[in-house]
């Protein structure tokens, strides 16, 4: 059946164009070649461009501009409030990012910066998630997919990593905790990188259930073990799943299989929003996803999302920094939350994420049999980490 998809962007969003190297912190520079070269010993160095940049969510919007999905509608999120990201961020942390305002520069060494209209761009990015959340909470529409840039599964409450500012999907949770009233809230990251700020931010909370699948450590940020499981009243309601590089369409559909749905039909979440980085497509050159691969999950989350929660999905861009990697994966995205059935699947001969992710589905079984019971889960780890 075909459905309304509302599609949250703006071009301002653009606007966030940090470029070059660090001439005010060349070790930083040093440090991040090194790790580039690591990581992707066949990159040229020379030719470096800041990976964040406006030519991802272009590329997206060209596309979907030119291939319109019928029942897709767009709208223009409204900046995000002081109020709304101090649910999440410190007034230290908030003074901070707010002093940047037409400032350039290297935040960090991970390569984090700012040009001068990114605080603009990150209130927009931050407020789309909760333009989201209110118009599926006033009936408008089910199923959302906010484009926006910077990112923010990588800010913690008063840090700006991995190219993020603010914690967008971690403020649009918040949002739908504390003035929406859903009672439980669900959030899958499906980004390459582990969503270390997102785990940060709600480490000690039973109210949101946070699954995060992930290329295992030491790769960036190299958080997201097993055994970091929450702490506190938190303990059991953070679910990580770290799996190898190259893993393809078939550990991630597993990671869905054996984690997410098991978890969320357990856990009966209100609202369910996804973390949507799309790096994992195999033209990012680590794991071995397609467009295929990233329709299938959203189709099956959107019949999860019926089953459980009366439908209410947002999908919320994270990562993926190849151009055509973003158009395929996120057109297919659209098309399977307005409907699309999905038939074809690409799957490596051999998936080797598939053995990762089978034994994390065993180690988290009996915390996903305890979210459906009056109890806590149990403390497998002690919170540790």
């Amino acid at each position: 059946m075909k459905k309304a998809v509302l599609i949250f962007y703006d071009a301002r969003m653009l606007g966030h164009e940090p470029s070059g190297w660090d001439t005010q912190h060349p070790e930083w520079s040093d440090a991040v070649k090194a790790m580039i070269a690591h990581q992707y010993p066949e990159a040229s160095l020379e030719t470096y461009a800041y990976p964040e940049r406006p030519e991802r969510l272009t590329a997206i919007v060209e596309r979907l501009k030119a291939e319109p999905v019928d029942g897709q509608g767009w709208r223009v999120p409204m900046p995000v409030t002081h109020a709304q990201l101090q649910r999440v961020h410190s007034v230290e942390y908030l003074a901070y990012i707010e002093s940047l305002v037409g400032a350039s520069g290297w935040l960090a060494q991970d390569t984090t910066a700012v040009s001068p209209e990114s605080v603009v761009a990150a209130r927009l990015a931050a407020g789309a998630g909760i333009s989201a959340i209110e118009a599926i909470a006033s009936g408008e529409g089910r199923h959302t997919f906010c484009i926006v840039r910077p990112p923010g599964h990588h800010a913690s409450t008063d840090d700006a990593r991995g190219f993020c500012l603010y914690n967008n999907i971690a403020v649009a949770a918040m949002h739908a905790r504390e003035v929406l009233g859903f009672r439980r809230v669900m959030i899958w990251d499906w980004d390459m990188h582990h969503g270390n700020g997102t785990q940060d931010i709600f480490y000690d909370r039973p109210d949101v259930l946070v699954v995060d699948s992930h290329c295992e450590a030491p790769f960036y940020p190299g958080t997201g073990k097993l055994t970091e499981t929450g702490t506190g009243a938190g303990v059991g309601y953070h679910l990580n799943v770290p799996f190898p590089r190259g893993s393809g369409n078939a550990a991630l559909l597993d990671v869905l299989e054996q984690v997410v749905r098991p978890a969320a039909r357990a856990f009966r979440p209100e609202l369910i929003l996804i973390s949507a980085g799309f790096d994992c497509h195999y033209l990012d050159q680590t794991c071995a996803m397609d467009e295929t691969g990233f329709a299938a999950l959203t189709q099956h989350m959107c019949a999860l999302a019926q089953e459980v929660c009366d439908d209410r999905l947002v999908v919320m861009l994270e990562g993926g920094y190849n151009a055509q990697a973003l158009s395929d994966s996120a057109h297919a995205t659209v098309r399977a939350l307005a409907g699309e059935t999905i038939t074809d699947i690409n799957v490596l001969p051999v998936d080797e994420g598939r053995a990762a992710v089978a034994e994390a589905a065993r180690f988290h079984a009996d915390t996903i049999a305890a979210l459906g019971r009056p109890s806590a889960p149990p403390d497998r780890t002690s919170g540790s980490r």
